[in-house]
């Protein structure tokens, strides 16, 4: 999607036009049945208005200033759990530096296949018609709708986000040749198409997601966890008892030492929330400070600022999700220069890029020389 490291909220029916079709054709090339009326009615709910017949009666004579608001993160609530990673995956540290996010094909694996599998197995336990038991030619039913799920990149099956029903361009004989080959191939494929498993018509293959009640959500959250299955494990070091309470005893000291402690942790100033790790009254107050140097087109866009009171004077500063742009990390830097007496670090954060600036306090260049 072009121009996602610096993109704001549309204020045109141009702008919007343009977003809708963004949208369209990223969820296309992930394999994604999500048609464009569909997309233009989430971009139009995400900017803010009831639909999109009331975004082009409006959006020309809007007086509202729409910076401050969270498009993208207003955008993926607005679409079914599926295009959810599509859209996440743009802010991703490739995607914001700029490289391609890879091939169509990687991106239909990303996002399609945990859910095809999670289909064939759902088939496979709630199917009456696909369970052991279910009468003659149950394992030729059971191949034929698996195979279809199951076909691969050589056929491309594309997912119908909201009914999770799985489309493929061509025919059931063409996907399976050697199944095909079987006698009662047409006969179990009858039987499938008067259950509304399979529908066949024009040269393309449809196979519906099973109709029990609660069986979609199931679907979806199997489908997050194959995804959640292929990220590299957290190596965990077994710590003894003696270093566990030594470990306590100093973050205990450190905690004390910080300074005067506020009844929170986290405190929202100005649309900002504030996170202090040790609750340090004087923390909260510098990042207050900053909050009010920041401009209304800088403070807008940030969702939180943090300060590890352990490293002291460290300060992480997350962009609402969309709302960056090229300067706003420097904008930022500057905020911290003009408000605070130093900083030992800041670290701005955008999805999963990150900007960070190494400590500056006054005098450090003189000593330098």
């Amino acid at each position: 999607m072009a121009g996602v490291k610096d993109a704001a909220v549309y204020s045109t029916l141009e702008g919007a036009k343009k977003r809708a079709k963004e949208l369209n054709n990223r969820l296309e090339a992930c394999g994604l049945i999500y048609p464009l009326a569909k997309c233009q009615a989430a971009v139009a709910k995400a900017g803010g208005y009831q639909d999109w017949h009331d975004l082009t009666n409006r959006i020309g004579n809007c007086s509202q200033h729409l910076l401050p608001f969270d498009y993208w993160g207003s955008l993926i609530a607005e679409l079914p759990e599926p295009c959810h990673l599509p859209i996440k995956s743009l802010f991703s540290k490739d995607a914001l530096s700029g490289n391609d996010s890879g091939s169509v094909s990687e991106d239909w694996a990303r996002n399609v296949i945990p859910y095809l599998c999670s289909l064939e197995i759902a088939h496979r336990k709630n199917t009456p018609l696909l369970r052991p038991g279910s009468g003659r030619d149950q394992k030729l039913r059971l191949e034929i709708v698996g195979g279809l799920l199951l076909c691969g990149p050589r056929s491309f099956p594309k997912l119908d986000p909201e009914s999770l029903t799985v489309s493929i361009d061509q025919e059931p004989k063409s996907i399976l040749p050697k199944t095909a080959a079987h006698p009662r191939f047409s006969d179990a494929l009858k039987a499938l198409a008067a259950a509304r498993i399979i529908f066949v018509q024009g040269g393309m293959t449809k196979v519906f997601a099973p109709q029990q009640s609660g069986i979609t959500a199931q679907i979806v959250r199997q489908a997050k966890s194959w995804r959640a299955q292929r990220e590299p494990k957290i190596k965990y070091t077994i710590m003894s008892a003696e270093a566990s309470a030594a470990l306590k005893q100093q973050l205990e000291m450190d905690r004390a030492d910080a300074g005067p402690k506020a009844p929170y942790d986290k405190l929202e100033y100005r649309g900002v929330q504030l996170q202090s790790r040790f609750s340090v009254v004087s923390e909260f107050e510098t990042m207050k400070a900053v909050v009010d140097a920041m401009p209304d087109q800088v403070r807008l866009r940030i969702s939180s600022i943090g300060c590890d009171s352990r490293a002291c004077a460290d300060y992480h500063v997350r962009i609402a999700l969309g709302m960056t742009h090229t300067r706003l990390s420097e904008q930022i830097r500057e905020c911290f220069r003009v408000a605070t007496s130093g900083f030992n670090g800041v670290s701005v954060l955008h999805g999963e890029s990150i900007t960070s600036f190494d400590p500056e306090w006054p005098g450090d260049e003189e000593l330098l020389n």
